[in-house]
C-alpha cells in the first residue's frame, strides 16, 4: 500500500497528460476539417454565391465542440498572435501565401478598406483562396498548464481555388 501510495500520482499525472494530448489531438483534427469545409465553401459557384459569412458559418459549424468566430479583419492577413481567450478559436478568410488579389469569395461585397484592408472579391477566374483557423488549445492539467500558461495557439488552413 505504501508502494501505491508513493507511484499513483505520478499515474494520475501521466493520465491526465494521455487526456490532454487527446484533447489536443480531437481538436487538430476538427480544426482542419472545419478549414477544409470552409474553403470548400469559399470556392462554390452558381447563382447563390458564398460570402464571408457563408465561409465563417461552414467552419463553425463543423468545428463540432470547438468555438470559432470572425477575426478581426476576415479578409486581411493572418496576424502572428491574435488576442483570443482559452480554448476558443478565430477564423480567417483571404488570398494564398504571396496573392494579395483577390482575398474574399465572390459573394462579398468588395471593399476600399478603412480600418482594414481592401476586399476584393474572385469574381472570375483561377484564384486561391485561404480559410486559416486560429484556436488557442489551454491544457486541463496542472502541468500542462506550467509549461503553457497562456494555451498553445494551434494555426490550421486550407486552401482551394476558385473556378468560377
Amino acid at each position: 500500500m505504501v508502494e501505491m501510495a508513493m507511484i499513483s500520482p505520478f499515474l494520475v499525472l501521466i493520465l491526465l497528460m494521455v487526456i490532454d494530448c487527446g484533447r489536443a489531438a480531437y481538436d487538430y483534427a476538427t480544426l482542419a476539417g472545419a478549414a477544409r469545409e470552409g474553403a470548400r465553401a469559399a470556392i462554390t459557384t452558381g447563382n447563390n454565391r458564398p460570402d464571408n459569412n457563408r465561409v465563417i458559418g461552414a467552419a463553425q459549424l463543423n468545428a463540432i465542440g470547438l468555438p470559432l468566430n470572425a477575426g478581426g479583419c476576415v479578409n486581411d492577413s493572418v496576424p502572428a498572435s491574435p488576442s483570443m481567450t482559452a480554448n476558443t478559436g478565430l477564423v480567417y478568410v483571404g488570398a494564398g501565401a504571396g496573392n494579395t488579389t483577390p482575398n474574399a469569395p465572390a459573394g462579398q461585397a468588395p471593399s476600399a478598406g478603412g480600418t482594414c484592408g481592401p476586399v476584393v472579391p474572385g469574381y472570375a477566374g483561377h484564384y486561391p483562396l485561404t480559410v486559416t483557423i486560429k484556436y488557442n488549445f489551454t491544457p486541463l492539467t496542472p502541468l500542462g498548464s506550467q509549461f503553457f500558461p497562456s494555451g498553445i495557439v494551434m494555426t490550421v488552413t486550407s486552401t482551394m481555388s476558385t473556378e468560377y
